[in-house]
């Protein structure tokens, strides 16, 4: 084999091994978008059921101040209604 073959030999390798290492990297990106993109879905889901639990819990709130002031159940309850 001559040199200049060797050479190109070694280069083919070379590029065989770092279009390898690309492609892995590239696949551990996506991988790692993938579970970045799960986790801000999880942390949507939890702050909107905060909001929500915050928002019945400011209903629940007024349902009281308004029990207080001597307002009818009935009323309240057309007012502010409250869902599960």
């Amino acid at each position: 084999m001559t040199e200049l073959s060797q050479l190109k030999r070694e280069q083919f390798n070379n590029d065989t091994r770092f279009k390898d290492k690309q492609c892995e990297l590239e696949e551990k990106k996506l991988d790692l978008l993938e579970k970045e993109s799960v986790l801000r879905m999880e942390a949507l889901q939890v702050e909107a059921e905060h909001k929500r639990m915050q928002f019945k819990g400011d209903l629940l709130h007024q349902h009281l101040q308004l029990f207080k002031e001597g307002v009818s159940q009935e009323d309240i309850d057309n007012l502010l209604p409250i869902n599960d």
